[in-house]
């Protein structure tokens, strides 16, 4: 197991994650089980102040989860391949993580929706002096519960099974992965051309939609649209970036490394384009949960319900736009330099 000062300053930012949601967890089964708006006696008092208490410590416990995920990137990205013989970026550091790391981020990245949903109902339930709202982020903090202390655990694991003694095949990793110069130029069967194609007609919709959820925040149909176009556009823009348009960052052909666009070499843009794409997965459901949500409120908490659904479908359109100048406008300024695109 390593010590590493960046390993150990995560794990423990995690374990006082975990110990923030246990608090409030605490008073979250109190709320689940005793709540009654109705009530004003002193019990329901208490249990008003406790609410407030737990949610600034799940406040805290989303901020030092952002925080601990985005320095365990730029770890894995930037400082652990030099201790790990043969890691010359992420996908080497997984590799030495074994089973571990991948499970870790998939854990992170599931609390991390889980708490973002928290966040967008409690600005609901913090513009609202009845707090009506309450119960029901009680529930998601109960969820959320669990999915950290997985999280807690599988960084453990990853961070046992690193062995800096053992070489890794970093690389060998990405171009073992085709047989031909063939299979590169495809991906599930489909040409570059094919992808890029899906992936501007998707997106052009993305936007409309976008703006359609953000300026019609009341309807709900356009928040549903936003939603279903968001979750095709993913894994398309994911594999558009990939498997064509990150090559207009690295400068050469076929290499698919999600990871190579964190490195300084490659100025980071790992680090926002990852960050819009992650925007989009989690403020699109958001936008429509929040409109399906307003409906079933009374008219002032329904009023800032659709208020918090068209600021979400606001930046996924920021997040889109982001995606957009950091993936595509690189390849059209190698067009402009050189006057030709990268194909091969």
């Amino acid at each position: 197991m390593t010590r590493h000062p960046l390993l150990l300053a995560v794990f423990t930012t995690d374990i006082l994650t975990v110990l923030l949601i246990l608090w409030a967890s605490a008073t979250a089964v109190r709320i689940a089980l005793h709540w009654n708006p109705q009530d004003t006696g002193a019990q329901q008092l208490r249990l008003q102040t406790q609410s407030e208490t737990a949610a600034l410590a799940v406040a805290w416990a989303f901020g030092l989860h952002l925080l601990a995920t985005a320095t365990l990137i730029y770890g894995m990205t930037n400082i652990l391949p030099g201790m790990v013989p043969g890691a010359m970026c992420g996908t080497g550091v997984l590799q030495a993580m074994q089973s571990g790391g991948p499970r870790m981020l998939i854990y992170r990245l599931m609390g991390l929706a889980i708490l973002w949903i928290w966040w967008r109902i409690e600005n609901v339930n913090q513009s609202q002096p009845e707090a009506p709202l309450v119960p029901a982020n009680a529930r998601i903090v109960l969820l959320a519960l669990p999915v950290f202390a997985l999280a807690l655990y599988a960084a453990w694991q990853a961070a046992l099974a690193m062995d800096f003694q053992q070489p890794v095949d970093c690389c060998a990793v990405i171009y073992d992965q085709f047989h031909s110069l063939e299979e590169a130029r495809r991906t599930l069967g489909a040409g570059h051309t094919g992808w890029l194609t899906a992936f501007g007609v998707l997106t052009v919709a993305l936007v409309a939609s976008a703006v359609a959820a953000w300026k019609t925040a009341g309807r709900r149909w356009p928040h549903l649209l936003l939603a279903a176009l968001a979750m095709a556009w993913l894994p398309i823009a994911a594999i558009a970036l990939v498997r064509v348009l990150a090559a207009y960052h690295y400068g050469v052909l076929h290499h698919h490394c999600p990871w190579c666009l964190f490195l300084p070499e490659h100025h980071l843009a790992g680090f926002p384009i990852w960050a819009a794409w992650i925007v989009v997965a989690m403020e699109a459901p958001v936008a429509v949960a929040l409109s399906l949500l307003a409906a079933r409120q009374a008219p002032p908490a329904q009023t800032s319900a659709c208020h918090q659904a068209g600021l979400a479908a606001r930046n996924t359109l920021l997040a889109v736009l982001i995606f957009l100048c950091l993936t595509v406008g690189p390849a059209l300024w190698w067009r402009l330099r050189f006057g030709m695109w990268l194909t091969g």
